[in-house]
C-alpha cells in the first residue's frame, strides 16, 4: 500500500491546531487561508517524488496543514502556534513573491541559452553548435538551483524575523530550543552540514535561533 494511501494518524490538538492557524491567518492579514484539516506526515508528493516535513516547520498542502509526524505530542499547542505563524508567512506572503525569481533564476537563463545557440547555428551556419545547448545547460541548471535554494533559506529566516514582529521573538525562540534538544535526524543533518540537495533551501535550527537571537527587542514588536 502507498504510504499516502494508509490511515494517517491523529491528535487530540488537532482541532485546536486549527483554531490557532485560523487566528494567527487574521492576525498575518491571510484574509484567504482555509484550512480544513491537519495532516501529520512524515513525507508529501512533491512532482513525481516526495520531500521530508521538516520537524521544525509546518507545510501546506491546498486546504490541509501539514505537520511532521515524528513532532506529534512533542510540543503543546501553544509552542506550535510561532511555528506555524513562521511557515505561513513563508508560504502564503513570502514564497508567493517569490515566483517571478524563480522564472529569473531558473528558467530564463535555459530559455536565453537556447535562443543563443540557435542564433549563433544560423548566423554562423554551424548547425552543429546547437549541439552546444546541452553542456550550457547543466551548469546553469546548478548555478540556478543552488542560488534558488540560497533564497529559499534566507527568506525563511525573514518569515521568522517577520513573525517575532507581530508575536515577539521569544516564543519562536524558546520552542526552536527545545526542538534543538530532541536530537531529531533531519535537525542534527542540517546543523551538521549533511542535509544534502533535498534540505538545501532549509536552515539549520543553529541559523535560526542565531537570527532570532540577533533581532533587537525593538524590532520584535514592531508592526509586519
Amino acid at each position: 500500500m502507498s504510504r499516502f494511501r494508509r490511515p494517517l494518524p491523529s491528535s487530540p490538538d488537532d482541532a485546536r491546531l486549527l483554531e490557532v492557524a485560523s487566528s494567527l491567518g487574521q492576525q498575518l492579514d491571510l484574509p484567504g487561508l482555509n484550512l480544513r484539516d491537519i495532516r501529520w506526515m512524515e513525507w508529501i508528493p512533491a512532482g513525481r517524488s516526495t520531500r521530508s516535513v521538516p520537524s521544525d516547520w509546518c507545510m501546506f498542502l491546498r486546504h490541509s496543514m501539514i505537520l511532521p509526524a515524528r513532532m506529534m505530542g512533542k510540543l503543546t499547542v501553544e509552542e506550535w502556534r510561532p511555528i506555524i505563524a513562521s511557515s505561513l508567512v513563508f508560504e502564503k506572503k513570502i514564497r508567493r513573491s517569490m515566483r517571478g525569481t524563480t522564472f529569473l533564476l531558473t528558467g530564463l537563463p535555459l530559455i536565453v541559452s537556447l535562443g543563443g545557440t540557435i542564433t549563433a547555428a544560423i548566423l554562423l551556419q554551424m548547425s552543429w553548435i546547437i549541439f552546444l545547448y546541452p553542456v550550457l545547460l547543466f551548469p546553469l541548471a546548478i548555478l540556478g538551483g543552488r542560488r534558488y535554494n540560497a533564497d529559499l533559506k534566507r527568506a525563511r529566516l525573514e518569515a521568522d524575523s517577520q513573525t517575532s514582529s507581530v508575536i515577539g521573538k521569544d516564543a519562536l525562540l524558546q520552542v526552536m530550543k527545545k526542538i534543538d534538544m530532541m536530537g531529531l535526524d533531519d535537525i542534527d543533518r542540517l546543523k551538521s552540514g549533511r542535509g544534502g540537495r533535498r534540505l538545501a533551501s532549509l536552515p539549520s535550527i543553529t541559523e535560526r535561533i542565531d537570527n532570532l537571537q540577533g533581532l533587537s527587542s525593538l524590532a520584535s514588536f514592531s508592526s509586519i
